[in-house]
């Protein structure tokens, strides 16, 4: 009789003081990944950078069981893992596969690099280094309004839209790190129909042939998303063929250059067409509500499955 081995996967995520304690506990999706992937693999998690000895081991890692994070080995060699945050260093071994690729992660983390790529689909974009050429640059700004954000910012935190006439102070320890972004505005005023009418910020998360609508809409008195804006998913058969074809496309670009990784193309619909706002590396998992949980969850250990 055959005995078929289940793989060995590693959840890598970061979390600080006790690494038992269960930082999901207010995110039951992850809860039903995690049992889920109980069912179909070897399952354990780690934490932060260091719990990787090399060689594909990690070390003092945990299981999951019964809604609960409990300690587990102490060396525990993984077929696969997923990294949830950026945690490889340097010196990275690649000794085993991983999603999303180390290469993938910091590619994606840098918009400037986004923009190099994906130029054609993205508003006007120039990468600022100091305050001249903040200030130089919106002459080429043809937008009544502008947008500045961080290089490598994330969540929407540090974004400003503003008046040209009106420029803001640039903070200098971002502009001295990595630098900002300097774009012309798109206004999202529109309506899509069936799907929003207003300010809005499409995300398709994307998994090989797999990808997820969700839609993110601003808190009053805002003018654009961030990380807290409300979200909630759009049917598939509800996008237009225009999004569809965008996604096809520039996905296709982008597995070109780094195949096998999870990633979400934000965009949103202006006046004038689509319009791709940023890529993220990372994206949250859907609310277990959404009609397309599950496919989510499986389609995600599908992916884990057939990494080599």
């Amino acid at each position: 009789m055959n005995i078929i081995m289940k793989k060995k996967l590693i959840f890598w995520r970061k979390t600080t003081g006790d690494l038992t304690n269960d930082n999901f506990s207010e995110k039951p999706q992850y809860h039903a990944f995690f049992a889920k992937c109980n069912l179909v693999f070897d399952f354990r998690i780690a934490s932060n950078s260091d719990a990787y000895v090399g060689d594909g081991v990690f070390k003092n890692v945990n299981k999951y069981e019964n809604w609960k994070i409990v300690s587990a080995e102490d060396k525990f060699k993984a077929d696969v893992v997923y990294q949830r945050e950026i945690l490889t260093t340097d010196d990275f071994d690649s000794a085993v596969p991983i999603l999303d690729t180390p290469e993938f992660k910091e590619w994606c983390r840098d918009k400037w690099n986004q923009f190099l790529l994906l130029s054609k689909y993205m508003p006007k974009t120039f990468l600022i280094q100091t305050t001249k050429e903040f200030l130089d640059n919106m002459k080429n700004i043809t937008t009544y309004k502008a947008v500045i954000k961080p290089r490598q910012g994330k969540e929407g935190k540090n974004i400003v839209i503003f008046d040209k006439a009106n420029p803001p102070n640039l903070n200098p320890d971002i502009l001295a790190k990595h630098g900002y972004l300097l774009q012309e505005y798109t206004d999202t005023d529109v309506e899509i129909k069936n799907i929003v009418r207003g300010i809005h910020d499409i995300k398709l998360i994307t998994m090989g042939g797999n990808f997820f609508a969700n839609l993110r809409t601003p808190e009053p008195g805002k003018n654009y998303c961030t990380g807290d804006s409300t979200y909630s998913e759009i049917p598939r058969r509800l996008l237009p063929q225009s999004i569809l074809d965008l996604h096809r496309e520039v996905s296709g670009k982008i597995d070109e250059l780094y195949p096998d990784n999870f990633y979400t193309i934000d965009i949103g619909m202006a006046r004038n067409g689509l319009v791709i706002f940023e890529l993220n590396g990372h994206t949250a998992f859907p609310y277990l509500h959404f009609s397309y949980a599950d496919e989510f969850f499986d389609a995600m250990i599908a992916k884990l499955q057939s990494l080599r």
